[in-house]
């Protein structure tokens, strides 16, 4: 471990990047611009943008499960995102219509609500009209 704790730190978080499947093309959900996951180029400026506006850090601090950052951790890194230094480590999440599922996790995801991860046994269909 370093001095500075990164052993450790690296363990309590993941970033994934959420983006949505609207009509066969896949854009980050705060964007426009259609990303192909098997590209191997580095996203460019505007699409880099959009990627990371479209990043979330999920940790055990905010009160993530260790095991749900394991499941997200065990997504392969896009070539794409692996080429670039900012997105290196982020995962992709996709949803449809702000529903998807990811390694056997439940996802919803909402502009108003923002990013929730759940396991596959969990009921999200609560009472939240906008995700």
């Amino acid at each position: 471990m370093s001095e500075y704790g990164e052993s450790r730190a690296f363990s309590d978080w993941v970033d994934v990047v959420v983006l949505c499947d609207e009509n066969g093309r896949t854009v980050p959900v705060t964007g426009t611009v259609s990303v192909d996951l098997a590209d191997e180029e580095i996203p460019q400026h505007e699409l880099l943008s959009e990627l990371l506006d479209s990043t979330v850090r999920l940790t055990t601090a905010e009160g993530v499960l260790s095991v749900v950052l394991d499941t997200l951790r065990a997504i392969p890194v896009p070539a794409a995102f692996a080429a670039s230094p900012w997105l290196t480590d982020s995962r992709p999440i996709v949803v449809r219509d702000g529903v998807g599922c990811v390694g056997g996790l439940s996802v919803r995801y909402s502009d108003t609500v923002g990013l929730r991860i759940t396991g596959p046994d969990a009921d999200l269909d609560y009472d939240d009209q906008n995700g």
